[in-house]
């Protein structure tokens, strides 16, 4: 990459090429959630309910620890900016025994689930079909963190993001018919229900990373750029010291809205459903954010690494306007067609769901009015991670979230009376603190480069 001629309008471009991909086979990913929950709230709201919990409980627990690996993109991107293409296979070297490692914790606590739902409070008829459920789950470990997890952070550091575009409407397309198979018992096979729709999307999972390296292998630079080398303890430590505050923030930021699903439950098993529906909404907003906040990281680590802190400001600059513009957008989608949307998960006309809906209705209006600090809190974040600044926005993630954030949802959820959606403000109260605190920490650093 030369430096551009119009630096911020060429940095706009730039990180729409890698966001737009990325956005697309996140988004996908997203989809084959909200299409498990389509199909499951077709079987009744305590269904949905059960199915959003434990799925959540499994992709919560996956998100924290790839997060670790995700930090191997940061050493890529800069490396790749020094021009130091030798470097490239040893780090994905350190990312596999990474994400090997991480595989250990992960099954261990998906495992013994079930105490974790006690200690929680959760009753008898909730916790045994979540844990059923996730015991299944469990069989998706290796290639959700050890395949999927390195791939789909490494090939758009590589440029070759568009091979995700390609593969993950197919992969969506896949888990939606293995769900309505598995679930309702289409072809002649038995209609197992939960249970199918968990084994449906243990076959997905490992058909992804499959399929996703069988195209990278048959490009020759990226099949040089990404087959591992030698083993490196410098870059495992490096990917170590990166990794470690990423993953307290991002369990910071995870466990607030998964410890919030749960505190929901209490509420019965409309609240649930209702929080369950503005989780998977908030999550589709949410991984197109990533996406900007990603493509912002690449440019930014690539940048930091060749040393141009003026290139660093208008790769911030785009795309924070990306991220405004974005926000905007699932604002006014999510206030205005919040009942189409509800009826994507449920009957509205059962009357059985009339209570679940009406729930839905007023979280998803607070859910709208949180997408901006949604949006440039993940944008800020990948801004700050690229230029290899992990540990102060982990202190503000669990501050903003946990200091803030939780204890005002419980607040207004149990002591103010208003339910699952006083859990949805506390939530956005904790995004709105923390998307001003990084902002004010990427002010100071741009500053402090600029007088340097």
């Amino acid at each position: 990459m030369t430096r551009p001629a119009r630096p911020f309008r060429a940095e706009l471009g730039a990180i729409l090429a890698i966001a737009g991909p990325m956005g697309l086979s996140q988004f996908t990913q997203m989809l084959m959630g909200l299409t498990d929950d389509v199909l499951l709230g077709g079987i009744g709201a305590q269904a949905l309910a059960i199915g959003g919990l434990a799925t959540g409980t499994f992709f919560t627990l996956n998100a924290i620890l790839a997060a670790m690996i995700e930090a191997g993109g940061i050493l890529l991107a800069q490396a790749r900016g020094r021009g130091d293409h030798a470097s490239l296979g040893a780090i994905i070297t350190s990312m596999l025994a990474v994400a090997c490692v991480l595989c250990l914790p992960e099954l261990f606590c998906l495992y013994h689930v079930d105490r974790l739902l006690a200690w929680l409070g959760e009753p008898a008829g909730i916790r045994a079909p979540v844990t059923d459920f996730v015991h299944i789950l469990m069989w998706a470990v290796p290639p959700a963190l050890m395949g999927q997890g390195i791939l789909a952070t490494a090939l758009p550091v590589m440029g070759a993001q568009g091979i995700l575009m390609r593969v993950m409407p197919g992969i969506m397309v896949l888990n939606g018919v293995l769900n309505a198979t598995l679930i309702h018992g289409w072809f002649g096979l038995p209609a197992l229900g939960l249970h199918g729709s968990a084994m449906a999307t243990v076959i997905t999972l490992w058909c992804m990373p499959v399929v996703l390296l069988c195209l990278a292998v048959r490009m020759p630079a990226l099949r040089q750029g990404l087959c591992p080398r030698a083993h490196d303890w410098g870059h495992t430590l490096a990917l170590l010291r990166t990794g470690l505050p990423m993953l307290a923030s991002a369990m910071a930021e995870v466990t607030l809205f998964q410890t919030n699903s749960l505190e929901a439950a209490t509420l019965g098993s409309n609240a649930l459903a209702a929080f369950q529906i503005m989780l998977g909404i908030g999550l589709q907003s949410f991984t197109l954010y990533i996406a900007l906040g990603q493509a912002c990281n690449i440019r930014v680590g690539y940048w930091t690494g060749r040393g141009d802190p003026a290139m660093v400001r208008s790769a911030t600059g785009a795309g924070m306007v990306l991220g405004i513009a974005l926000a905007g957008a699932a604002t006014l989608l999510l206030a205005l067609g919040r009942h189409d949307i509800i009826g994507f998960y449920l009957d509205t006309a059962r009357p059985a769901n009339a209570q679940a809906v009406r729930i839905a209705l007023d979280v998803l209006l607070i859910g709208a009015v949180f997408q901006l600090p949604d949006a440039l809190q993940a944008i800020a974040t990948g801004v700050l991670r690229g230029q290899g600044d992990t540990t102060i926005p982990m202190l503000v993630a669990i501050a903003g979230y946990w200091g803030i954030g939780f204890p005002g949802g419980l607040y207004l959820a149990f002591h103010r009376g208003l339910g699952a959606w006083g859990l949805w403000c506390g939530n956005g109260i904790g995004l709105v603190c923390v998307s001003l605190l990084l902002g004010a920490r990427i002010l100071w650093r741009l500053r402090a480069r600029r007088a340097g």
